[in-house]
């Protein structure tokens, strides 16, 4: 696959670049809910921060608890199943933040 010159230039610039289309769908749907309802941008803030902290931290668990075990440092079926627990940890960690009041 032939990249755009600009991502062949670093791997940092292309990281940086990886989840731009999720950033502007939430820009635009940060707007739509601006424009809709003011009132409830607090809450959209309110539940995006929660929602940011959480994964952080069902990310920390991981590493914490597994620091032998980094889904990058591993090979073959073993680091497809430590990604997978990875994504099982964070996923626990949000849905255990999304039921606290």
């Amino acid at each position: 696959m032939d990249l755009p010159r600009i991502f062949r230039i670093s791997p940092r610039v292309r990281d940086l670049f990886r989840a731009t289309p999720l950033l502007l769908l939430g820009a635009i749907t940060f707007a739509v809910v601006l424009v809709l309802n003011p009132a409830k941008v607090g809450l959209l803030i309110w539940g995006a921060s929660r929602i940011g902290l959480y994964a952080y931290l069902g990310y920390w668990v991981d590493r914490i608890i597994f620091p032998y075990a980094r889904p990058h440092e591993l090979q073959g079926i073993a680091q497809g199943t430590a990604w997978k627990r990875r994504a099982l940890i964070v996923a626990a960690a949000l849905l255990a933040g999304a039921l606290l009041p």
